[in-house]
C-alpha cells in the first residue's frame, strides 16, 4: 500500500483527530521535533534541553511553554524568556536554543551572532537570518514550512546535527 493511500485511509477513519493548526504551531512543533536530532555538547549543558524565546506571550515560546510535559531524548525541555538588554555571555551559557522571530531579526542579529557561542543553536524565520550569520531558518513557503541551514555556520559549531536531520533541510548558501 502506498504512503499516499494509508494517508487517505487514515484520514477517512480518524477525521476527528485532524485539527488545523497555525503557523506558529506548526513552526513550534518543527522546532521541537528538529532539537530531538541535535546532540549538544554533554559537558556545557544540564539535565534539560533549553528553549530561549524573546516572548512566551505569543508565537513559538508560547505554543512550548504550554506543553511543558515534552521530553527529548529522555530529558525535559525548558522554556526560557530573555530580553534583549541580557548579556549574549550570560545567554548562551544557558541556551541549547534560541529562537529570534523575523520581527526582531535586525535588532537581535547583530548582538547574537558575532558573540555567540558555537554550543548555541541560532534558529530565525528567514532567509536574511541566515545570510546574517544564523544557523537555522524555519521559513514559510506558501503552506509549507521549510528547514534552512547555513552549513558553513553549522561547521564550526559544537553540537552535532544528525544526519537525518540534514536530509530533511535546504542549504543556504548552497
Amino acid at each position: 500500500m502506498s504512503i499516499r493511500a494509508l494517508l487517505t485511509l487514515l484520514i477517512f477513519i480518524f477525521p476527528c483527530t485532524i485539527l488545523a493548526k497555525s503557523p506558529e504551531q506548526v513552526k513550534a512543533a518543527f522546532l521541537f521535533q528538529m532539537s530531538k536530532f541535535v546532540e549538544f555538547n554533554p559537558k556545557t549543558k544540564n539535565q534539560s534541553v533549553t528553549f530561549c524565546f524573546y516572548n512566551l506571550e505569543q508565537g513559538l515560546g508560547n505554543v512550548l511553554k504550554n506543553n511543558p510535559s515534552l521530553k527529548i531524548n529522555e530529558k525535559p525541555i525548558e522554556v526560557v524568556l530573555i530580553n534583549k538588554n541580557q548579556q549574549t555571555s550570560e545567554l548562551y551559557s544557558f541556551c541549547d536554543i534560541t529562537y529570534i522571530d523575523e520581527t526582531l531579526e535586525n535588532d537581535i542579529i547583530p548582538l547574537w551572532i558575532d558573540t555567540t557561542s558555537s554550543d548555541t543553536l541560532t534558529v530565525g524565520e528567514s532567509m536574511n537570518f541566515l545570510e546574517k550569520g544564523g544557523i537555522a531558518a524555519l521559513v514559510q513557503e506558501g503552506n509549507r514550512i521549510r528547514l534552512y541551514i547555513n552549513k558553513q555556520r553549522l561547521m564550526s559549531s559544537n553540537f552535532k546535527v544528525q544526519s537525518r536531520l540534514l536530509a530533511v533541510s535546504k542549504f543556504h548558501p548552497n
